[in-house]
């Protein structure tokens, strides 16, 4: 077995995560005590919202997910490389909240003050040989 993380991955000893739970219960305490609510996204959109974005280095961002069994094998036959995925990994959190909320408005109070602190996913050579899964 290899015991070596995956390049631009790290696994946290007990006290490095013990050290960023405390952070992070710091950031969240300080948002909280300034009325913000807490959410949380899926790590997974859609791939038409994510090739939607602003585009340049935006879609060079996007770890794209296959479809599976008989869609992937309509999508192989279509020879159109965009039709073999049908969503992606998020890279940031901005199209997740404009989704969330776009989903939920109806249900959200106004002013609406929330803080999302979640992993993403940042393509290993955009990364700058940074850690993969940054939190934001």
């Amino acid at each position: 077995m290899k015991t070596q993380a995956l390049k631009g991955m790290r696994d946290l000893l007990p006290a490095e995560q013990t050290l960023r739970d405390y952070i992070q219960g710091k950031i969240l305490e300080t948002y909280r005590a300034s009325g913000f609510e807490r959410i949380s996204t899926p790590m997974l959109e859609d791939m038409e919202n994510l090739d939607k974005s602003d585009g340049g280095d935006n879609l060079n961002l996007i770890f794209k997910v296959l479809k599976r069994g008989d869609k992937l094998t309509a999508a192989l036959n279509t020879g159109d490389p965009k039709q073999l995925s049908d969503m992606g990994l998020r890279y940031d959190l901005t199209l997740p909240l404009s989704r969330y909320y776009a989903a939920n408005k109806d249900k959200l109070p106004s002013p609406f003050k929330v803080i999302q602190t979640d992993r993403i996913l940042l393509h290993p050579s955009l990364s700058n040989g940074h850690t993969l899964f940054p939190t934001r």
